[in-house]
């Protein structure tokens, strides 16, 4: 399910060129379709979808969702305009806020306090397998229809192969709705119902705590917004470049991008066991997201300035790495601060500010120096440099300023 969501999000990182190419788009609508474009529903949705999932079926909302983009997924091989296509990613992302929301919840029930690292990594491993996923599998369609040209399929109009590409993209999506339809939320429904709460208390949580959930909160968008500036051009940056194929590219970033993530998602758990182990640090977690934090930001500044494509793509498994460590952990940090009853709620709202802030801006940022500070579109790479080098600045100065207070013994367990 969260491989999904990314599978399908990630697709236009793959296919910018060639949708820029047809509708005759400069880099900051680009920029504005792969990742603006999730801001505007996220920013609607997320809250009331934390609602329902603090409230109701939980695998039964999770289903609708992703029945609903998938099929949304398939309806962009009929966009005729970048309006349209515009259009149905907007709404696609608003089913996908609804995801983390409900699934931290019911993993956060199962695996409390310390134990739910692990947990919080396997899942956090879909987005690389979403992310890299949709590169090899897109660059592997790529090479079979070129999304550069158009094909006529019988007595249907022409799609260009971009389109073929998204309308078969969309299909799985409705196997695992199915599936998901079919579990029952068995905690929930064990339990006495519980009364709609207003919102009050979620945002009473937040404010009260501007030290704890707050700053790991906004230190983690930062973080995002630097591996989302590199990840949404990197395929147009070695394109450019570089001089690669986008079968090509497919390959290499989809195979870096699931090899690094899971490495980072799934060795956290471990890597904070011997932390723990090794410092008798009652707050491991936090320990690793400083850490990681601290050697992400020369990593990504460097990426896109080398002069070898296999230097970037060396560096690019070493943030992608770092990256897996930084989401699995900081969604296992913010879950164990959050209350049980708000849980769902509060982690929508860290949905819509890294959402807004991390995935959004974070490509519209890059496609703005590069349109308007350097008006060439061969400056990508410097573009990019700059954006994560501002973006990783805002994170260590948001988190490491307060580690005395993130790290003491008497804030909620981590």
């Amino acid at each position: 399910m969260h491989t999904l969501a990314f599978f399908h999000r990630t697709l236009a990182t793959l296919l910018a060129e060639p949708i820029r190419i047809e509708f005759g788009l400069g880099d900051t609508l680009i920029g504005l379709l792969i990742g603006a474009a999730f801001s505007i529903s996220y920013v609607i949705a997320a809250l009331p979808l934390g609602h329902l999932a603090d409230h109701g079926d939980r695998f039964r909302l999770l289903g609708i969702l992703v029945a609903c983009w998938s099929v949304l997924t398939s309806l962009a091989a009929a966009a005729s305009t970048f309006a349209m296509l515009l259009l149905l990613r907007i709404v696609s992302a608003g089913a996908m806020s609804g995801i983390t929301p409900a699934a931290g919840s019911l993993l956060a029930e199962r695996y409390p306090g310390r134990k739910l690292a692990k947990p919080m990594g396997v899942y956090a491993s879909g987005i690389y397998f979403g992310v890299g996923g949709s590169m090899l599998i897109g660059g592997a369609l790529a090479a079979w229809v070129d999304p550069f040209a158009s094909f006529a399929l019988g007595p249907l109009p022409a799609l260009s192969g971009w389109k073929i590409i998204y309308l078969f993209a969309g299909l799985p999506g409705l196997v695992v709705a199915a599936v998901l339809l079919s579990q029952a939320d068995h905690i929930r429904s064990a339990r006495r119902p519980q009364p709609y709460q207003p919102l009050k208390p979620v945002f009473a949580f937040l404010f009260a705590r501007p030290t704890n959930y707050l700053r790991v909160m906004l230190a983690m968008t930062m973080l995002v917004f630097v591996a989302t500036a590199v990840g949404s051009w990197l395929p147009a940056m070695l394109l450019r470049k570089h001089g690669w194929a986008i079968d090509e590219i497919g390959l290499w970033t989809g195979a870096i991008t699931i090899a690094a993530g899971l490495l980072g998602t799934l060795g956290s758990g471990f890597v904070v066991d011997q932390i723990s182990r090794l410092t008798r640090t009652a707050k491991p977690q936090v320990v690793l997201l400083m850490a990681t934090a601290v050697l992400s930001a020369p990593v990504a500044v460097a990426l896109p300035l080398v002069s070898s494509p296999f230097i970037c793509l060396a560096l690019f498994f070493a943030r992608a790495l770092l990256g897996g460590i930084i989401v699995s952990v900081g969604y296992a940090i913010l879950l164990n601060l959050a209350p049980t009853p708000q849980r769902a709620r509060l982690m929508a709202v860290a949905g819509i500010t890294l959402n807004l802030i991390g995935g959004a801006l974070a490509p519209v940022a890059v496609a703005l120096v590069t349109d308007f500070v350097f008006a060439d579109p061969f400056k990508l790479p410097l573009s990019m440099a700059l954006v994560t080098a501002c973006g990783s600045l805002a994170a260590l100065i948001i988190l490491l300023p307060g580690a005395r207070t993130l790290l003491s013994p008497d804030s909620p367990p981590s």
